[in-house]
């Protein structure tokens, strides 16, 4: 994973490992990804950290407070990976659409059993102060006025979170669940007594295929026209 380029705290310089290697808050972050990712975050605690960097459990707290505070960092990093391959375009909102987008990469295709379980987390650091300031910005060059751009970060943020905590939430199913409810999916014309749900029989054959496939990119054009079109002003 990309370094953050922060510096540890001072006194908390980097030691060697067990195994010879350099402990630091980013080794402490790489191994929780690392575990998240295999086994997912119910495994997360001081002794399995301490084992995936090859240090003692207590080393830990030189550089944490504890396992919520790399839980935290690791949230925040995500963020930062997904600043670093974003760049601003000539329309507000392209840029808008371009940010969200590489967010929702990062938390669904890159990390999504980390996704899952940091989505919900508010880090209060440096990468997540840096996503609201863009957001904000882009929404006040957009014409909103500042008390109306906060109410529609909180809806986009909550869109594109909810959003990657849904599709996370999936792939981390077994392959014969998700095949088990995919195929419910294609079945459902079959099933359903077109006397009792017309509506849902006449739409079974449109939702055979879109069921099966993410709904972030029209879900996201659909926000974004709603956004451009609504009031710049909480008056």
């Amino acid at each position: 994973m990309a370094e953050s380029g922060r510096q540890p705290a001072a006194g908390r310089r980097r030691r060697r490992t067990r195994a010879g290697t350099d402990l630091s808050r980013e080794a402490y972050i790489d191994a929780a990804v690392n575990l998240i990712e295999k086994r997912g975050a119910a495994v997360m605690s001081a002794r399995t950290l301490a084992s995936a960097v090859g240090a003692d459990a207590s080393a830990l707290y030189r550089y944490f407070g504890g396992v919520d505070d790399v839980l935290r960092a690791v949230a925040d990093r995500m963020i930062g990976i997904a600043l670093d391959s974003w760049s601003r375009r000539e329309h507000w909102i392209d840029s808008l659409a371009d940010l969200a987008r590489a967010l929702y990469r990062v938390y669904v295709n890159e990390f999504p059993q980390t996704s899952f379980a940091v989505a919900t987390r508010t880090t209060g650091m440096d990468n997540e102060i840096r996503v609201v300031e863009l957001t904000i910005g882009l929404l006040r060059e957009g014409g909103f006025d500042a008390e109306t751009a906060a109410h529609r970060f909180r809806s986009l943020g909550d869109f594109l979170l909810g959003q990657a905590m849904l599709e996370s939430a999936f792939l981390s199913l077994s392959p014969e669940i998700r095949s088990s409810d995919n195929a419910a999916w294609q079945e459902l014309g079959n099933r359903v007594p077109r006397s009792e749900a017309p509506h849902a029989a006449a739409a079974a054959p449109h939702l055979r295929a879109l069921m099966l496939r993410s709904s972030f990119e029209s879900s996201l054009q659909l926000m974004l026209s709603g956004l451009d079109a609504s009031p710049r002003s909480a008056s």
